[in-house]
C-alpha cells in the first residue's frame, strides 16, 4: 500500500488574506478557482517508480465550506530549503516563532498563522 499527501485543507472567514499572509513568509504563489471559491497551490510529483505524475495541493477554502469536527486538529508541515532565510522572513514579517531546534531529522521551528493554525517549519538536514 502506498500514501502520499493528498493536499492541505484550511477554511477562513478570509481566504485571500491567509493566501496572501502564506505567499509573504513561505513564497507560496497560489492560485484561485472560481468554480471551487479556493485558493490553491500544486507541487507536482512522480510516483516511486517513476511512471505516475501526481499532485498535492494547499488549498484555502471559505469558512462556509468547512467540515465541523469538533476537537479534531492537525499541523502543516512545510519543508523549506533554508532554516535561516525563512526565520528571517517571518521575523521581518512580526511572526512569533518557536525554535529553530536540531534534532536527527533536520531542524525545525513552529509558528501560527493569522487564524491560529499550527505551522511547522522542517529543513532537512540528514542527507
Amino acid at each position: 500500500m502506498k500514501t502520499t499527501l493528498g493536499g492541505i485543507f484550511l477554511y477562513s472567514e478570509n481566504p485571500k488574506y491567509l493566501a496572501e499572509w502564506y505567499s509573504s513568509n513561505f513564497g507560496l504563489e497560489y492560485e484561485y478557482a472560481e468554480n471551487h471559491q479556493a485558493y490553491y497551490v500544486s507541487f507536482p510529483y512522480k510516483s516511486v517508480d517513476g511512471q505516475e505524475e501526481s499532485y498535492s495541493v494547499f488549498s484555502i477554502l471559505y469558512n462556509k465550506h468547512r467540515p465541523f469536527v469538533d476537537g479534531k486538529f492537525f499541523t502543516i508541515n512545510l519543508r523549506v530549503e533554508s532554516m535561516e532565510e525563512t526565520l528571517e522572513k517571518l521575523t521581518e514579517n512580526n511572526v512569533e516563532v518557536r525554535g529553530p531546534e536540531a534534532h536527527d531529522e533536520g531542524k525545525f521551528a513552529w509558528a501560527n498563522d493569522p487564524e491560529g493554525n499550527y505551522v511547522e517549519i522542517w529543513e532537512d538536514t540528514s542527507a
